[in-house]
């Protein structure tokens, strides 16, 4: 069978850029239009508001029990038996009683459970943190005698200042979290991000080298007494 071929004339005009969107009225929307779409609020949208603020909302509807509880459970045991002790040591380093310690190793990790979006964070305390507020309390705390004076101690008077300290860090961590400025993470090289975790540590160990030299001098009459014991 023989095909039949067929001739087509096609025309049409010229057209640039600006005669194309002229002509399909594409251009910026007005104004009144991106704000009506910006503070629409359907159901499907206010689901993925929800959702993206409270993840906790979207995973644990779906969450494999039988697949992955005893794995989170052993794991979470693992990091309480480590939280535990670290959180009574940092409390030191930061001059608060040792149950504070533990209160700061329970409550982040709560909040994180809820508005958290990692499966392999572990939140807590951590000596950098802990000196830094350490160092506030102690330059801010009055002395003995003032504090006597007002029927106070020294431990009441460093964890109010600890409060205070804390509650406006979180003020202010909550306004970078509502800009979005954890983007500047990103910029942030491998070698910066090293060498600032290396000069934590010294910091921290050249910080508790005070506590080893205020104890050295009852180290010998220690020993000795203990010998004499023995003896």
């Amino acid at each position: 069978m023989e095909l039949q071929r067929r001739d087509y004339h096609v025309e049409r005009p010229l057209l640039n850029q600006g005669q194309l969107e002229d002509l399909g009225h594409w251009g910026p929307a007005p104004k009144t239009h991106q704000w009506r779409t910006w503070f629409r609020c359907s159901r499907a949208r206010a689901h993925a508001l929800l959702i993206h603020h409270v993840p906790i909302l979207g995973w644990l509807p779906r969450y494999p029990v039988r697949d992955w509880l005893l794995g989170d459970l052993l794991s979470g045991l693992s990091v309480a038996i480590m939280q535990l002790p670290q959180g009574l040591a940092y409390a030191l380093l930061a001059g608060l009683p040792p149950m504070f310690g533990l209160y700061s190793s329970f409550y982040p990790v709560f909040i994180y459970f809820l508005f958290g979006t990692s499966r392999h964070i572990s939140v807590g305390t951590f000596a950098v943190m802990s000196v830094m507020v350490g160092g506030v309390t102690e330059s801010l705390t009055a002395d003995d005698a003032f504090l006597q004076s007002l029927n106070a101690t020294v431990d009441d008077a460093r964890v109010q200042v600890a409060y205070t300290l804390s509650f406006l860090v979180g003020l202010f961590q909550v306004g970078l979290g509502l800009v979005h400025f954890g983007f500047v993470v990103t910029y942030l090289s491998e070698p910066l991000v090293r060498s600032y975790t290396t000069a934590a540590s010294v910091q921290v160990l050249v910080s508790q080298l005070k506590q080893c030299w205020r104890s050295a001098p009852i180290c010998p009459t220690l020993c000795l007494a203990l010998w004499s014991q023995r003896l």
